[in-house]
């Protein structure tokens, strides 16, 4: 009788929307195009879906292994379901992999109920250790394994294959097949490899295992991309490490393309792009995004004091090359955002501030993300004598959703964030993260971006001043609607051991949502409460009346609300093409003239929840809470006065 050798790839809920299991999948895919293997053991169905752990131990069949993939969002239910499945089942065989598996051995003394730990790849290894196994071999000669010996705890020599080009694929092998079938109501999401590695050591990344860049075969990535299309994946999330570090990323756009005007799908194929910014990025983003296949290219910088950046290995794009990207981006009409992390070592709250108000001074008005810096068991970061040597000190949070809401099935997880560094205290941190939530809610998601933008080419009021201003003004003692929102965000944030760090309010659906986007939300759903209170720290500016009048006037207008889908404004200045020209090139001229702005939006939507998710949650990306932007229909005429 052949062996059984299940393997586990839990997603974070039982719901929609869920990723198909690609890590295990593809270790599938290899295994079964094995004879050697295929002759001694039967690989059931892959696991994917996040049942309560009583109801996915009956999907076992004396089973013989349990292989189980191991990230953030399912460790704590892999460690429950293995242990139950060792209760049921005495002599299964229990092995862990995945990112949240260490290089070394060191998990099998935290977890005694895993007989193996499998390191770094996993299709040849699983595939070496089986037939090892099948032959008694010594497991010694596999690579990449942990396991207990009466000498103590075994870990093999590290392999990483330098072809994959023989891998097959889990899509195209009928893999999900059966799971497609089970769950027709699911909406599934699909991962892309195009190439594996990454040549870069940043200390907070785990994706730094392999320096080479190793391609897959370009009819194997073009025969999945087809078969995406055709099985109506919305969602396709590519897991390349620098999507457009190579050429041919461009004619893989191209056929992303391609398979979205012949099928209708995906809907959406969101690429990490390469950190070095250049032209095939940019011909890359191009094609994805005037296809409205992605939603902005990212122009990378996670920090941007220059002691941080030598504490955590990462070099970035100089701020010259980034405002000549932002200009190139915006001309050619790409949304373009920019990712920051919070808790990286050295930084401290005003490099950070103002680190990101000097992203906004060369031209990143658009979109930002600020990420908590999570620690990962493989990453440098991960390291104690690293997190010893810069006074790194973590809170483990529970795991909480964006854009999602979890369904743990009564198995909570949980993930290490840094709070507290030398160089940044524990009040400091929130005091930073508060100071980036309430940037992006005004500048990013548009509530005030073009006072901001007036006042530092008109009056030389510098973002930072501009925004910490706004800081101490929502956080003064004026107890009014903003600041009762502003301070629960920050109570909210300080409690680490509950983090409730998503804003969820049934009106504007189910979701969670980032702290920013609710904020705006709730500006906007109180929209005439928000601008009146707003008004004495505009104010404070002492901006000229009638242009301040035509300023608020046009602000306001423009910041779109459901339900309103067309405007017309009448103004005694060239706001718009003011405002464009210092979008475009960085320099723009006021001028006093009769001028007339109508928009139309090409998208209607008509309540709160269909405004959060086409407009926040789809549409942020590319200024979607502004009626001026690249998917609208804009009329624009001014005669001198």
């Amino acid at each position: 009788m052949k062996k059984k050798y299940y393997l586990l790839q839990i997603d974070v809920s039982y719901s929609s929307p869920c990723f198909l299991p690609y890590s295990v999948g593809c270790i599938a895919a290899y295994l079964k195009n094995d004879k050697e293997i295929t002759a001694n053991y039967e690989i059931p169905d892959v696991l994917v879906m996040r049942e309560k752990p009583e109801d996915i131990i009956k999907r076992f069949d004396n089973p013989s292994f349990a292989a189980f993939s191991c990230f953030t969002w399912n460790i704590e239910y892999n460690k429950r379901v293995a242990l139950m499945l060792k209760e049921k089942y005495p002599d299964v065989k229990i092995i862990f992999g995945g990112r949240s598996i260490s290089t070394d051995g060191e998990s099998l003394n935290e977890y005694p109920f895993v007989d193996y730990l499998m390191h770094n790849e996993g299709e040849e290894t699983t595939a070496m250790f089986l037939k090892a196994l099948a032959n008694e071999d010594d497991l010694k000669n596999v690579p990449n394994l942990s396991f207990r010996t009466e000498q103590g705890i075994v870990t093999t020599e590290k392999y990483l294959p330098d072809d994959i080009s023989g891998y097959p694929s889990p899509y195209t092998e009928g893999i999900f097949d059966n799971i497609m079938k089970e769950f027709p109501d699911t909406e599934f999401h699909a991962t892309l490899e195009t190439n594996r590695g990454c040549p870069y050591s940043c200390s907070y990344c785990e994706w730094c295992f392999t320096k080479k860049v190793r391609l897959f075969p370009m009819e194997k990535v073009k025969a999945e991309i087809e078969w995406i299309a055709k099985n109506k994946i919305q969602y396709c999330y590519c897991a390349d490490a620098n999507f457009g570090i190579v050429k041919r990323d461009v004619e893989i756009a191209e056929y992303v393309v391609e398979q979205k005007k012949k099928y209708g799908y995906p809907h959406v194929f969101k690429p990490c792009y390469a950190k070095e910014s250049d032209d095939t990025v940019f011909e890359a983003g191009y094609i994805l995004n005037s296809n409205k296949a992605d939603k902005g290219v990212t122009l990378t910088y996670q920090s941007l004091d220059p002691v941080t950046l030598e504490n955590i290995g990462r070099k970035n794009l100089t701020l010259e090359h980034f405002a000549d990207l932002g200009e190139r981006y915006n001309r050619a009409g790409i949304p373009t955002y920019t990712e920051l992390i919070l808790g990286l070592p050295g930084e401290t709250y005003e490099s950070f501030a103002k680190g990101i108000c000097r992203l906004l001074e060369n031209g990143q008005n658009n979109s930002m993300l600020v990420y908590e810096c999570q620690v990962y068991p493989n990453a440098l970061m991960g390291n104690k004598e690293y997190r010893d040597k810069f006074g790194i000190k973590t809170s483990k949070i529970p795991l909480f959703g964006i854009h999602y809401n979890p369904e743990f099935s009564g198995v909570n997880e949980y993930f290490d964030i840094i709070t507290e560094t030398a160089s940044m205290p524990k009040s400091d941190w929130v005091k930073a993260y508060m100071f980036a939530i309430i940037l992006q809610t005004f500048q990013h998601l548009g509530l005030l971006r073009y006072f901001s933008i007036y006042l530092r080419q008109e009056k030389n009021i510098s973002y930072f001043e501009f925004y910490t201003r706004l800081y101490n003004f929502i956080y003064s003692e004026n107890k009014g609607y903003i600041n009762s929102l502003f301070e629960e965000l920050y109570k909210r944030k300080e409690d680490t051991e509950n983090a409730q760090w998503t804003y969820q309010k049934d009106m504007f659906g189910t979701t969670g949502w980032y702290f920013e986007e609710g904020a705006f939300l709730e500006l906007a759903c109180n929209s005439e409460k928000f601008w009146t209170e707003i008004i004495p720290f505009l104010k404070s500016f002492d901006i000229e009346n009638e242009l301040f009048e035509e300023l608020y006037n046009y602000q306001k207008t423009l910041v779109r609300l459901p339900g309103v889908n067309e405007i017309t404004i009448h103004s005694k200045y060239n706001f718009y093409r003011y405002f464009e020209d210092i979008s475009n090139n960085g320099k723009g001229t006021l001028k006093k003239v009769n001028s007339v702005l109508h928009i139309e939006s090409l998208k209607n939507v008509t309540s709160w929840k269909e405004y959060a998710r086409e407009i926040i949650w789809f549409g942020k990306r590319y200024s979607a809470t502004l009626f001026v932007n690249s998917r609208d229909k804009i009329t624009y005429s001014e005669e001198k006065v």
